[in-house]
């Protein structure tokens, strides 16, 4: 795994790396020189990057999970107290394009505008009814000390979703090309659930 190694080696030190299928996804699991970890899922077949989460150490309370691709589980408990009516923000990218959701907007598709804001480089979205505002980087870009572009940012609205893309760049396809080169090769053997496929120190 060492093409997806190296994006993460300038944060945080060298990770201990393990891939197991599990649940018809191929997981691959980061533990890195400070106890961080990470762990992406992977469809099995066509390669798709389903989750992308994140812990931390804490000594203050006991980690949680980030997710920065994919969308956390929600128990039953917790379901019960969350609004059906609050905008909800996920990340599901597609192979060409990084990709943000925010459901349940229920404003006219007109008042959306986009930006990048070029000082902190982040996308930021806006209504002009003032209803809803929000920032957020993309961190592959900022791993690869890449800039996001004024005017790449596009938009769509439907069904209640605003879908908010940006273009991968080259370096970033060439990334993901090389993992899913990676993964044809391992799936020639054929892995079935439990494999464990590599072991990295």
């Amino acid at each position: 795994m060492q093409s997806q190694n190296n994006q993460y080696l300038q944060f945080v030190g060298k990770p201990h790396i393990t891939a197991v299928i599990a649940g018809g996804r191929r997981r691959v699991n980061y533990t890195f020189e400070d106890k961080s970890e990470l762990v992406e899922e992977y469809d099995i077949n066509n390669h798709e990057l389903i989750t992308r989460k994140w812990k931390k150490l804490s000594n203050i309370k006991e980690s949680q999970w980030v997710y920065e691709i994919g969308e956390a589980p929600i128990d039953q408990q917790s379901e019960l107290k969350l609004s059906n009516t609050n905008p909800i923000f996920v990340r599901k990218d597609t192979p060409q394009h990084f990709q943000f959701r925010v459901r349940n907007l229920t404003y006219p598709e007109d008042v959306y505008q986009m930006e990048v804001d070029e000082k902190t480089q982040e996308i930021v979205i806006r209504t002009t009814n003032k209803k809803y505002f929000k920032r957020f980087a993309i961190p592959d870009m900022r791993r690869a000390n890449l800039k996001l572009e004024q005017g790449k940012v596009t938009h769509v609205y439907k069904n209640n979703t605003l879908i908010v893309s940006y273009p991968k760049p080259d370096q970033i396809l060439e990334r993901e090309y090389q993992i899913r080169q990676e993964f044809d090769k391992l799936n020639k053997k054929k892995p079935k659930e439990g494999d464990l496929e590599c072991v990295q120190q």
